[in-house]
This record gives structure tokens, C-alpha cells and sequence, in this order.
């Protein structure tokens, strides 16, 4: 799979930093949100609830608008070339902010240079779902299965470079395993794959397998977590169930292209982070298997910093993924 190159540096050099205008109090017009993925997308359901609540929160409309493509560099790009000014924000999840410059290095140009984080706005875990067909019920039975029959194993994943993807090539590299992986149309779709016993396993947040849980075509065997999940406390983690030491936990976030002062920044994340004090937006996002998010713009900058750096050792160590660079 090649993608045409979006070098996103050169838009710096076009669009630079916009002049202010003196005492103006921010933010004093609406705000636009380019999300990094499509309509409905996991990362789309957490932006919306927690715009609606932070337009009240800024007295301004907050609005989103949806630019998917390129594993969502299209929509940095276009953040990118407007004023960096704080009235353009990108909301983008780990996959976009974390993997993609690694796996797509070319088409990302310097894109964690490029932005700032200003506010995470959920988190959530990963589940492993394996099919009904497959007999499996815990990691152990993944890996001694793919052990007792390398390549024989069927991993599902929603897109290259994904971070359903590289979390499948993290716990091939950590239970020293061959899995063949097979790339399906979004996470929906991968889903439907294992229930269907066309893949036997697959990582992917919870709502888009519950679906398929519910049906009882597939079963969920483990989460992704570091402790167990909050939501799904009855379901073991992959470390209790056979893989000690994996963890993945996936989130979204809010970004801010360099130049936008730090004032602004600060303010979108402090009304965000009043925004989570309200317990009916936690609510809601628990509603969506979301926890709420680290609201400091300088905690969530070393969280996207610490994550980039566990997923460029996994995009260095697989062949796969070495691939798409080229």
C-alpha cells in the first residue's frame, strides 16, 4: 500500500505563524476543530461530546469539521496551512500523532515538530476479541496456537498503520510469534471479519466489537491495559492472561500548529479540563467506553512524546510496516 506524499513542512514555510490582534481577548469568534478521521470514527464520537459542552465553556461555537484521509494527515495538513492563531485546532487520535510519522515518514514531513498538544480528550483501551469459531479463550491459547502452527493464525486489523495494526505487531514481537495479519476496511469491518471466522483475533476498542460480542460471534478475551479497565472490570488484562508487560492504551487528542501562544493553548485546556468536572460528560463518555483524558497541555506533551517513541521501536522491528516507508 503506497500513499501519495503530503509533505506537511512545507506548509509551515507558506503559512507561518498569524499576527494578533493587541488586547483582543481569546477567543473572541468561533472555533474550528478539523478532525483527523471520518464521521462516526471513535475519535469523531469523543470530539463531539466534549465540543458541545466546551462551547458553552468558551462562550463561542465550536465547530467540527471532518477531513479523513492519508491516516488523517490531511486534516493536519489543513490545520497546518491556516492562521496559527488558535482558532483552527486539530483533534487527532494516537494513530495519527504517533504512528503515522514512523510508518509514513515521507508524507508526514515533521509533524511532531509541526504541533503542540493542548488537551488529550479521552483515553480507552484496546480489547482482544477472538472468534467463536476458533476455539481460543485466553492469550495463552493465542500464543500457544500460533506456536504449535506459525502463519497459520489469523490476525485482523482495520488500516495499515493503524493502531489496531501496531498493536497486533506489538504482541507479535513480545510473545515471539508469527501471525498472518490481514488488513480489512475500518474497524467495523475487521470486526465482522473475526465474526464471520475469516480472521480468529483482532485488537480494536470496544464499541466497534461489541457488536459482534453481543451476537456471540466472537468473544472479548482480554483488554489492553496496564490495570484492568474501568468499564470492563470482569475482563482480565493481556499481561494477566499470558503476555506480561503488554500494554496499549489509545486516545485522542486536541493539537495546536507552533506559533499559536501559549495563553491560547492554555485556555482550551483549561476549559476542557472544566468540561470533565461536569459528571454528565463522564458519564457520556463512559457511555462510549472513553475515560476522560489528561486535560495539561504539558502532560499530554510527553504522553504523545513517550507513546512516539514506543511505536517507532515496534514500526523499526517489523518487516511489514518497514515496507511502507519505502
Amino acid at each position: 500500500m503506497r500513499l501519495a506524499p503530503v509533505v506537511l513542512s512545507a506548509c509551515c514555510a507558506l503559512f507561518g505563524p498569524a499576527s494578533f490582534a493587541q488586547g483582543e481577548t481569546y477567543p473572541a469568534k468561533p472555533i474550528r476543530i478539523i478532525v483527523a478521521t471520518p464521521p462516526g470514527s471513535t475519535p469523531d464520537v469523543g470530539g463531539r461530546l466534549v465540543a458541545a459542552r466546551l462551547s458553552a465553556e468558551l462562550k463561542q461555537p465550536v465547530v467540527i469539521e471532518n477531513r479523513p484521509g492519508v491516516n488523517g494527515l490531511l486534516a493536519a495538513r489543513e490545520v497546518l496551512r491556516s492562521a496559527h492563531d488558535g482558532y483552527t485546532l486539530l483533534l487527532a487520535p494516537s494513530s495519527t500523532m504517533a504512528v503515522s510519522p514512523h510508518v509514513y515518514p515521507k508524507q508526514a514531513g515533521s509533524l511532531p515538530a509541526d504541533f503542540l498538544a493542548v488537551s488529550q480528550i479521552y483515553r480507552t483501551d484496546f480489547s482482544l476479541i477472538v472468534s467463536a469459531k476458533s476455539g481460543l479463550k485466553t492469550v495463552s491459547d493465542v500464543i500457544a496456537a500460533a506456536k504449535r502452527q506459525p502463519g497459520r493464525l489469523v490476525g485482523a486489523f482495520a488500516s495499515v498503520g493503524s493502531a489496531s495494526h501496531v498493536s497486533l505487531e506489538l504482541f507479535k514481537q513480545m510473545a515471539g510469534v508469527d501471525i498472518y495479519v490481514v488488513p480489512f476496511n475500518g474497524s467495523p469491518a475487521a470486526a465482522l471479519g473475526v465474526a464471520a471466522g475469516d480472521a480468529d483475533i483482532l485488537f480494536e476498542t470496544v464499541p466497534s466489537t461489541e457488536p459482534v460480542v453481543s451476537s456471540g460471534k466472537a468473544r472479548r478475551i482480554a483488554m489492553t491495559g496496564a490495570e484492568r479497565f474501568a468499564l470492563t472490570p470482569s475482563i482480565p488484562t493481556v499481561g494477566e492472561s499470558g503476555l506480561p508487560g503488554y500494554v496499549v492504551t489509545t486516545w485522542a487528542g486536541i493539537f495546536a500548529p507552533k506559533g499559536v501562544p501559549a495563553d491560547r493553548i492554555q485556555r482550551i485546556s483549561a476549559a476542557i479540563d472544566n468540561v470533565f468536572q461536569d459528571p454528565a460528560v463522564v458519564q457520556q463518555l463512559a457511555a462510549s467506553s472513553f475515560l476522560p483524558g489528561e486535560p495539561s497541555a504539558a502532560r499530554f506533551q510527553a504522553l504523545w512524546q513517550s507513546d512516539s517513541e514506543v511505536w517507532r521501536k515496534v514500526v523499526a522491528t517489523s518487516p511489514e510496516l518497514q515496507q511502507e516507508k519505502e
